[in-house]
């Protein structure tokens, strides 16, 4: 039993050491508040020695599809709680690094090797080391720029139906172009009953 515990260790160990690699939902807010939703990002964990990782962002977009490169976290710092066995890791970094930009990224002022200003970072790995989740913000061309990857996010409104009549048919943005989804601010819809209102989105 104490070598099958060995050889599971050294094996989590190991996959740390080299990178882990998490595949799953990530959300980006912008500073004008619109969230874009992507499935299947990914997110690199390595151990850099001791409690020291470093979390890179592969093909982050800041801005709506708009990819700029991988965002990288250096000196982030662990503490894995002993009840749980659920690892928390934050950093006293104050700046991300991009690598591998792309094309896009000069729209962003953003060119290889330069930074964006870090104003928080916090992350968690599950006991069985399978489900990463993070939460970082960040600052570029001024804006800043929330990402959840791995939760959920709560949104104002979740579906687009209500009871009865008051199903919603079609969407319209401010500048009267129909829209698919309601977006933060202030949309026009147009319920089954034929009525029109306008919706505020928070």
């Amino acid at each position: 039993m104490k070598k099958v515990l060995s050889i599971v260790f050294f094996l989590m160990t190991t996959l740390c050491t080299f990178g882990q690699v998490f595949t799953d939902d990530l959300h980006v807010t912008s500073g004008a508040g619109r969230t874009t939703d992507y499935t299947q990002k990914e997110v690199e964990l390595k151990r850099e020695g001791g409690s020291r990782y470093k979390v890179t962002f592969k093909k982050l977009a800041p801005m709506a599809y708009k990819t700029f490169g991988d965002f990288v976290i250096d000196n982030v710092r662990s503490t894995v709680d002993a009840e749980t066995g659920v690892t928390t890791f934050s950093t006293s970094a104050t700046e991300g690094k991009w690598v591998n930009v792309t094309s896009t990224a000069a729209i962003g002022g953003v060119t290889e090797g330069s930074k964006s200003t870090l104003t928080s970072f916090t992350a968690t790995l599950s006991a069985d080391k399978s489900k990463f989740v993070a939460e970082l913000n960040f600052m570029t061309m001024g804006s800043d720029v929330s990402v959840v990857f791995g939760k959920q996010i709560d949104t104002a409104i979740n579906t687009l139906t209500t009871a009865g009549d008051n199903t919603y048919v079609e969407i319209y943005n401010l500048g009267g172009v129909r829209i698919q989804h309601l977006q933060r601010g202030i949309n026009i819809v147009r319920t089954a009953n034929g009525k029109v209102k306008k919706l505020l989105v928070k």
